[in-house]
């Protein structure tokens, strides 16, 4: 894996195809108004649902109903929300896309996303409060970043603590109970556990012969 500081900021593939995706759907959600907030509940992720604790059935909701775990990534409760998402992303996503490449930068994204989603289903396993948003991908980018340097260390470092004392602080209400705090951990872990497992990969290619391109 390139050393991440040495990355670059310019926009890259799958970056890009994120970044518009993500603003379609949120384009095409603010378009259909009301019915548009009927989105959240049909492709967010409701833990109740995802596990059976509650059997009631969603119409229009993707089957099997685990798709939520992905589909729930693409919906944003407002334009600040998906700004502050999409802004991570194109800082975030350019320097680790171009450091590990692209499909290995779509891997650790949906592994993030998904695991974020079912680690914060099963902690809040009764709830049938949509979860939506992009923030557990976000989290793997920044995971992958921390195992990149000590300067990603660092920031990394800042930003786990953070979540820590969101999780800690959800009961009393200290900080936003709103935010899937759990997501952002499990994401976090798993991209860590990813970029670790790229540099592991690139070195035993180099110590094969290969050639850093």
């Amino acid at each position: 894996m390139k050393r991440l500081r040495h990355a670059g900021w310019r926009l890259k593939s799958v970056t890009v195809a994120l970044i518009a995706l993500n603003s379609v759907v949120f384009a095409l959600q603010v378009l259909q108004g009301a019915a548009g907030q009927e989105w959240f509940y049909r492709y967010g992720l409701i833990p109740a649902v995802l596990f059976g604790v509650d059997a009631f059935s969603i119409y229009g909701s993707p089957t099997p109903y685990a798709l939520t775990l992905l589909t729930s990534s693409f919906l944003h409760g407002n334009l600040s929300h998906l700004a502050v998402n999409m802004a991570f992303v194109a800082v975030l996503g350019s320097m680790v896309e171009r450091a590990v490449g692209a499909w290995r930068f779509a891997t650790v994204w949906t592994a993030a996303v998904v695991g974020g989603g079912l680690f914060h289903a099963l902690w809040n396993s009764g709830s049938i409060v949509p979860t939506i948003g992009a923030s557990a991908g976000v989290a793997g980018l920044i995971g992958v970043v921390t195992v990149g340097g000590w300067g990603g260390l660092v920031a990394g470092g800042l930003w786990l603590a953070v979540q820590v004392i969101g999780v800690v602080a959800e009961g009393p209400q200290v900080l936003d109970p709103e935010v899937a705090w759990q997501a952002h951990l499990a994401g976090f872990a798993i991209g860590v556990m990813g970029g670790l497992l790229v540099r592991w990969e690139i070195r035993r290619w180099r110590r094969r012969g290969g050639v850093n391109g």
